[in-house]
């Protein structure tokens, strides 16, 4: 199988040179690398251009997009990929050096659809270990805990977007999401989509990246509450969950959502149980939170009929993207 890693980047040269030298030390190396920029991204596309000139064993390219948002960029990175298997790493990962091989050995197995695996994320206590990881409960609350893993390989409904990658023709990004970089939640669109094909998920907690948070430069910060930046999260769960979830499974969703939901996206009785505690964050994001999950509510029903586009139709579109 070929392989083809795609990497979005923006405004982070330097991050996006370390996650390439963790490319360069895989033991099993890539058969492509892409990388995807913006054009008015002047320090990436000059460092991008010297990494193209210099010698690798795998396929160097670039290309530029015009379009803000992350979605945008792996989508067209997708379009130009020529692996059997693509995957993903955000620029401010570093892979281990086993990274490629590893994910591969999986999709020797034709069930499976996808494998993932855990972010060592700097400064957090890696001796806190989760033992349920990417699942989507029967009333629709999403476990994330990719980032603490641990045991052995296991199924999951959810992928975590800095270290994930798919059977190339099943990849189909959505295009409502709401945001103009990070595009919070567009892996529970993506993965819930290929789970109802019928193809399996892996999570192997040994699949492992680096990983070293740095700057976003759009309205969705990791350490600060944007209004618009909650509401637009809120939105994109909501409706990803909604498709992605048997129709008998949706109203239990919207329940969750509206009355309890999460610390950052909370619902009716989060909100008064935290106001009592004088929990400022549950407080600020109340509001914008209910606004989108309605949103997505809406959205969702308005759109309810329009088919998915299945894998043979992406497949057509790779070709087409292939073409240009």
């Amino acid at each position: 199988m070929m392989l083809t890693v795609v990497i979005p980047s923006y405004k982070r040269p330097q991050e996006l040179a370390n996650c390439l030298a963790g490319i360069d030390a895989q033991e099993r190396q890539p058969d492509e690398v892409i990388v995807v920029c913006r054009e008015e991204d002047a320090g990436t596309l000059a460092f991008v251009k010297q990494w193209e000139a210099a010698p690798a064993a795998y396929l160097k390219r670039h290309v530029q997009v015009s379009r803000p948002g992350v979605i945008h960029a792996m989508q067209t990175g997708v379009e130009n990929a020529s692996g059997d298997i693509v995957a993903f790493i955000d620029d401010d990962a570093v892979p281990w050096k086993d990274w490629a091989g590893r994910l591969l050995e999986y999709y020797r197995d034709p069930r499976v659809g996808g494998v993932g695996g855990r972010d060592v994320i700097a400064g957090r206590d890696h001796t806190i270990k989760k033992p349920v990881v990417g699942r989507v409960t029967w009333y629709g609350k999403l476990i994330g805990n990719h980032d603490q893993g641990y045991g052995s390989p296991r199924e999951v409904d959810v992928l975590k977007g800095v270290n994930m990658s798919f059977r190339t023709p099943l990849v189909k990004f959505p295009g409502f999401m709401k945001g103009k970089g990070a595009q919070v939640h567009f892996e529970v669109f993506l993965c819930m989509g290929i789970r109802r094909l019928g193809y399996k998920l892996i999570y192997d907690p040994e699949l492992r990246v680096d990983h070293y948070p740095a700057a976003r430069h759009d309205i969705d910060q990791r350490n600060a509450i944007v209004r618009d930046a909650v509401a637009n999260a809120s939105f994109n769960l909501s409706v990803a969950l909604l498709h992605g979830l048997p129709a008998y499974r949706r109203p239990a969703r919207i329940a969750y959502g509206m009355l309890v939901g999460d610390r950052r996206m909370p619902g009716v009785v989060r909100m008064l149980y935290g106001a009592a505690r004088r929990d400022k964050t549950v407080v600020q994001t109340f509001l914008p939170s209910m606004k989108g999950q309605l949103e997505g509510v809406l959205y969702y029903f308005r759109h309810a009929d329009a088919p998915a586009p299945g894998p043979g139709q992406q497949q057509l579109q790779l070709k087409e993207g292939q073409r240009t």
